[in-house]
Formats: structure tokens, C-alpha cells, sequence
């Protein structure tokens, strides 16, 4: 219902690192300016997040909402601003000390570690059972360690599906032509038959995804059972790994033969020899000209293309990291006047449906109408589209607990898309590196000349371009000289602290 989907963000998160220098978010969605003046005042609180351009119903679903909250006895009211730019905003807002009382905070976008470190955010361990105990009660004690951060809490995780299962999707029409068997793919290399079925039929479709930005890499640390702990520099321990070594996942077996194996696919031309940028490559695949496309694929298969598509995850054993559980989460500025109403707030937000899905959609029949009450599946109603709605901000993930929300598709209604994701966290494994972000403080020089040179030498690995022999053994001296050593000395120092702790 928005451009913002839920796909953008699953193929994003988990690509960048968890600590160092922030990583600000940008999107055709966020362009101008939002002023951070939400702060709280007298029984007011505010709430900041994301903005886009389907927002300017905000003050109508906002008066909605504190209804509601009268209606639940409740004695604040809220303040809803959605802030365009959203990354350069809010540190503009932290600066000036005008952040709103309760606002959206991520790895990738208003930096969660950065804040902590400001002192922007508020401890919130003892405020949560206290204020918000069927939000505390909703996730196991393992989970909320993802979020700590020196030992305390200080954003509340957004639910949704945290193990990142990587996989590829295939167009459904072509799967069934070459006969695709997806029970017998284990591996991405048990694609290549089909990827050649495609190249020698002549249509025209390329076979394989790639992109400048080599997202539809073959290489995932989750595949191997790794945590990738900082995976900008390349840092990752072993998910069962109790003594909680560090390495370089770039200077091992598993890497080789993932390049290896792109690198065939590019020779034989299976993917384009000059990948292009990744909106053009969303551009053909949305046009149907590409077959694969690798990303994160749902255990219920969603349809994310304008065509039907057939989805396996390649992730044998799922894993609860820092990474996955705190891709999203929401804080409480650090002298909020009323914290205990802010936890009130999120309270309702992950655990009041009534509360959080007329914060995701608005008001029924004029922001949204049920297509299948019954089963929970909300459109947008007659006339109304995507770029004309008022409020379509389709961004759950970002407010609160996705398993709460409506439908937007009725497959996803009929596959129970939220139960079965529940399911997967629930079954997931636990890293022993859980709530473990990199502090690169201490590293700020060796960051930034291993960041360039991870941005020179490694995406054409990825992306097959260059001979692996060669290749590899150039990004690892490259990298040695531009420090990581260093680097990967302070995350063992930091890993050999937090297993002290543990």
C-alpha cells in the first residue's frame, strides 16, 4: 500500500553494521524536513517515526487515537509526527534537545547505538514490567538481551520475523516450465540447472540477479550458522560458539566457494556482465526479465512482484541475533517528563490490537475498509489509491507488534503469515553473541580505511566479477593494511567482556 514496503526493509536489514559510524536511511520516501516539536508537554506526549508522503491524515488519526485512549482511561494524549529525512532530522533534534517523548530508533536509520551512547535514550529496564508488563511478558528475557546495551534496555523491539532466512525467489511461471523442483534446492548451487534452462531457452530473461550494491549475493553468514557481529568489517562468531571467537568471514572456505560459484554463473552468463543500480535491477525484475532473485523469503511465501512467485529459504537452522531482533525498535528520550505514560503508550501499541492497527491504518472506511473481515485482510477503499490515501503509512514493523496487524493480502491472511512467523522466532536458536554491538570508539581510524576498502574490493567478489583466486587474496591484504586486525583485537576484547558477563 506504500513504496515503503516491508521487502525493502528485509532486504536491507541485517547488511549493515550494528555499531561505528551511523548509517543513515534514504528513500525516495524521505526527502525534506519535519520539525521534532512533539516534546512533551503538560499530559502530552509525542511519538516520532518515519515519515512518507501518505501521512497528512496525522492529526485525524491522531484525535482517533486519543479517543481511544480516553476511552481506556487514559490521562495523556498523543502527538503523532511523522519526520521526513528522517536520519539527519532527528539528529538535528537530538542536538537541540527537541526529540519527541517516545521515537522510532534502528541500527539504520536514527542510529539506536549512536543514541545510547549520546545519552539520548532512557534506561528502560526497571519502566518495563512495571508500566508495560504484557509488552514485557510478549518477548522471552533472551530477546530483550538483544537490545541491551551495557547491560541495560533502552529501546522495546518491534516484533515481527527476526531470524533473517535467506533464500532466492523464482518467478512461479518459469519454475514450472523448466521444471523446477524447489524440494531439491538445498543450496544455491542446486539453482544452476535451472539457471542454465533459462539461458539456453532464448527468451531474453536473465537468469540471476545482481546489482551494484550486491545485494543478491549467494553469500550469507546465516547460511553457515554465523552471527555476523559487525558484518561491515566482516566480523562474525559461530551462532553455538560459547567461547565467542571473532573472524574474519571473508578468509574462509565458505567464502571461496561462494565466489567461486558466482563467478561461474557470471562466465557463463547467467547474470549481466555490468550489473546495474539496484532500482534498475528492481525495474526488470518487476517487468518480469530476471528468473532468481536472492533475498529473505518467508516461511508462508508473500507475493512482493506484480507476477506469482515460488520462494525457499536456504537457512537450515534459524537464528535469534542482535542483528535480526533489534532491526526496529521504539525509545523514550532521556528526561522524558512522563515515562511512565511513554510506557504506557508502547504498552498499548504492542499489545491493545484496537490501538496499534489505527496507528498502522487509520480509520476504517475512510483510510481503510476490510476486503475479509473474518480473516483480518484490509485494502484501501473505492477510489482511493496507494499515492492518493491520506494515511498509508505501511511501515507496522516500525510502530510496534507486527503480529497484531491487519492483512494486506489475502494469501498471507490464508497462510496465518503472522502464527507461522511467531513460530519461527519461538523455534529459533539463540546466538551466544546475543546483545553483542561492536563499540568502534576505540577504532574510529581503522573503520573508516577498512570501510573503503571492504567498498572497493568486495562487491565485485560478490557480484562474480573478478577471479576468486586473485580476487579474494586482494581483499584480504587490502583490508589487513587498512587495519582490521585492529579491529577484529577490540570486538575479541569486547566478545571476552560480554562472555565474562554472561
Amino acid at each position: 500500500m506504500s513504496a515503503f514496503s516491508r521487502r525493502t526493509l528485509l532486504k536491507n536489514t541485517g547488511r549493515l553494521a550494528l555499531a561505528g559510524g551511523a548509517v543513515a536511511f534514504s528513500g525516495p520516501l524521505l526527502s525534506g524536513c519535519s520539525s521534532g516539536a512533539a516534546k512533551s508537554s503538560g499530559s502530552g506526549l509525542g511519538f516520532q517515526f518515519i515519515g512518507n508522503t501518505n501521512e497528512s491524515d496525522a492529526g485525524v488519526v491522531q484525535d482517533a487515537m486519543n479517543a481511544y485512549l480516553k476511552s481506556k482511561g487514559k490521562t495523556f494524549s498523543i502527538t503523532l509526527t511523522p519526520v521526513q529525512n528522517y536520519s539527519q532530522a532527528m539528529t538535528l533534534s537530538m542536538a537541540a534537545d527537541s526529540e519527541a517523548d517516545v521515537f522510532f530508533t534502528a541500527p539504520w536509520a536514527n542510529d539506536y547505538y549512536r543514541n545510547v551512547g549520546s545519552g539520548n535514550l532512557m534506561a528502560l529496564d526497571d519502566l518495563l514490567p512495571k508500566y508495560a508488563p504484557k509488552l514485557w511478558k510478549s518477548m522471552p528475557a533472551s530477546v530483550w538481551d538483544a537490545a541491551r546495551v551495557n547491560g541495560k534496555i533502552y529501546g522495546v523491539i518491534n516484533q515481527q520475523r527476526f531470524p533473517k532466512l535467506w533464500g532466492f525467489v523464482v518467478q512461479q511461471k518459469l519454475a514450472e516450465q523448466h521444471h523446477l523442483d524447489l524440494g531439491a534446492v538445498n543450496s544455491f548451487a542446486d539453482l544452476e540447472p535451472f539457471l542454465a534452462a533459462v539461458k539456453q531457452s532464448g527468451s531474453g530473461i536473465t537468469p540471476w540477479a545482481t546489482d551494484l550494491s550486491a545485494d543478491c549475493t549467494v553469500f550469507h553468514p546465516e547460511l553457515y550458522g554465523w552471527d555476523p557481529i559487525a558484518q561491515a568489517y566482516g566480523i562474525a562468531v559461530r551462532h553455538d560458539d560459547a567461547g565467542l571467537t571473532a573472524f574474519n568471514m571473508y578468509d574462509t572456505p565458505e567464502f571461496r566457494t561462494a565466489c567461486t560459484l558466482i563467478r561461474g554463473w557470471q562466465q557463463k552468463g547467467y547474470a549481466v556482465a555490468s550489473p546495474p543500480s539496484q532500482g534498475d535491477m528492481n525495474t526488470r525484475m518487476s517487468a518480469g526479465k530476471i528468473a532468481v532473485n536472492s533475498g529473505q523469503v518467508a516461511p508462508t511465501n508473500p507475493q512482493y512482484w506484480q507476477f506469482p512467485t515460488l520462494g525457499k529459504s536456504l537457512v537450515a537452522k534459524p537464528i535469534l541475533n542482535t542483528d535480526g531482533v533489534c532491526a526496529t525498535l521504539n525509545g523514550v528520550r532521556h528526561n522524558a517528563a512522563h515515562p511512565e505514560q511513554a510506557l504506557e503508550f508502547l504498552e498499548l501499541l504492542n499489545s491493545d490490537k484496537a490501538f496499534y492497527n489505527l496507528m498502522c491504518f487509520g480509520i476504517e472506511g475512510e483510510h481503510y475498509v476490510f476486503t475479509d473481515k473474518a480473516l483480518g485482510v484490509v485494502g484501501l477503499p473505492a477510489g482511493q489509491t496507494a499515492a492518493t490515501s491520506k494515511w498509508n503509512p505501511n511501515m507496522d514493523w516500525a510502530f510496534g507488534n507486527q503480529f497484531n496487524a491487519y492483512y494486506r493480502d489475502l494469501a498471507d491472511a490464508k497462510a496465518k503469515r503472522w502464527q507461522v512467523e511467531a513460530q519461527v522466532n519461538a523455534k529459533a536458536v539463540v546466538s551466544k553473541a546475543i546483545g553483542f554491538s561492536l563499540d568502534t570508539s576505540k577504532v574510529k581510524t581503522q573503520v573508516a580505511t577498512v570501510s573503503a576498502a571492504m567498498g572497493e574490493y568486495l562487491k565485485p567478489l560478490l557480484n562474480g566479477l573478478v577471479d576468486p583466486a586473485n580476487g579474494i587474496s586482494a581483499l584480504l591484504s587490502r583490508v589487513e593494511q587498512a587495519g582490521l586486525p585492529a579491529i577484529l583485537k577490540e570486538a575479541q576484547t569486547q566478545l571476552d567482556k560480554l562472555k565474562s558477563a554472561k
